[in-house]
């Protein structure tokens, strides 16, 4: 069985801080939250990450844009 946790005045709940690290939620994130069997199931919502291709090349252009240092070969 789990950690025990209290449902506030205006329904919220606090998720114990060593869960949230360990599922990596940060203030902010979003949950989804599904009803199974007599459960409550919070998943959190990952963003899925988006390859970016800009055709220059790493060692001498990388950046550019951001005003960092560039590297030469």
């Amino acid at each position: 069985m789990g950690e025990k946790i209290k449902v506030d005045d205006r329904g919220r709940i606090t998720i114990p801080t060593n869960l949230r690290e360990k599922y990596g939620i940060f203030p902010g994130d979003e949950l989804n939250v599904e009803d199974s069997q007599g459960k409550i199931f919070l998943n959190p919502v990952r963003q899925s990450i988006k390859k970016l291709k800009y055709g220059r090349k790493w060692n001498t252009q990388a950046f550019f844009k951001t005003g960092e240092v560039t590297f030469e070969e």
